[in-house]
């Protein structure tokens, strides 16, 4: 048995030893490829290609350490920036100051919406940083592709300018194409390799916005859990006060103040959330329609910066205006 990867989707498969040199269809990615370079099983295989290479280079393993260290950090930086010198300066008989800094729940939602818009933050840079690529030509009808040697050194030249710009998202995709079109030279075969580029990159964005929807789904029920427990700390009092406890009026009137004061806990907690929900949405949404619409113009420029620069070898017709072939 024989050992070899699919020079288009570097899928691994095996076969028996008299297979070298015939084609079959790769199990992986379902294109016909001929078996060759094999690798006895057991022994090192051989080095990565080029294009295997850049592709390790280009897609690192996501950090999410480091995110979610930006996220925490950032959130604390903006918390202390603006809520903490809030919760200094303005008066304790405000009204702003009843809503925003009484109870727990307040602290919590503002806590969340600060985390939401770092997040946010976060995800309209991605977007930024894309349509800084988006000004950037990486092919044009000039650049050499006709051997494999011009396609890797162009690969590389793609590589190197992306690192300058610190593009992620443009030029992984223009060397992936050009990857499949050394092996095939077919654009089909390009455009397809860009339209699973395409997929992976919607669904990674909405991916990139599941921690968003969870606060904008728990958020509304933080200001439940401050009703409820406001409503039952009302209830209590006013089942003390009717319950016949007190003897002197005062203390009756005091604990009166106390139920009303609860119940306004309570539906104040509600207002908070409710409100912090609504801006978060609209942030939310905002930036996730950036986020698609820049995804939409990525496609629509790597179709038109990659494919129609891929020079194609087409047979000449007999017959035609100026010709006797």
């Amino acid at each position: 048995m024989i050992e070899f990867s699919c020079p288009l989707c570097n899928g691994r498969m095996q076969t028996e030893d008299n297979a070298i040199g015939y084609y079959t269809v790769c199990a992986h990615c379902g294109h016909e490829v001929v078996v060759q370079n094999p690798t006895k099983l057991g022994a090192i295989s051989a080095d990565m290609s080029p294009e295997q290479k850049l592709y390790v280079e280009m897609n690192p393993a996501p950090n999410t350490t480091k995110a979610l260290l930006i996220t925490v950090f950032g959130s604390l930086i903006v918390y202390s920036a603006f809520y903490v010198p809030f919760l200094e300066y303005t008066e304790s008989s405000s009204e702003i100051y009843r809503l925003l800094a009484v109870g727990w729940v307040p602290y919590a939602v503002i806590a969340f919406m600060v985390i939401s818009f770092v997040m946010l933050a976060q995800r309209l840079t991605m977007v930024m940083s894309s349509e800084r690529a988006l000004k950037e030509t990486y092919l044009t009808h000039s650049t050499p592709l006709s051997t494999d040697q011009d396609i890797n050194e162009a690969m590389l030249m793609i590589k190197d300018k992306a690192e300058r710009i610190n593009d992620t998202t443009v030029a992984k995709r223009v060397v992936g194409a050009l990857a499949r079109f050394k092996h095939t030279r077919s654009v089909r075969e390009a455009e397809d390799q860009l339209t699973v580029y395409s997929e992976l990159a919607y669904n990674q964005m909405d991916a990139g916005y599941t921690i968003l929807r969870v606060i904008v789904w728990a958020t509304p029920l933080l200001g439940f859990v401050g009703t409820v427990q406001g409503v039952s700390k009302s209830v209590g009092g006013l089942a003390k006060v009717l319950g016949g406890d007190v003897e002197d009026v005062s203390e009756i009137t005091t604990a009166l103040g106390k139920v009303t004061s609860e119940l306004a806990f309570a539906f104040d907690t509600t207002l908070v959330a409710l409100v912090a929900v609504i801006i978060i949405m609209i942030a939310m949404t905002i930036v996730e329609r950036a986020d698609g619409s820049s995804l939409d113009r990525i496609e629509d420029y790597i179709k038109t910066q990659v494919l129609q620069n891929l020079p194609v070898k087409v047979g000449a017709l007999k017959g035609g205006q100026n010709a006797d072939l």
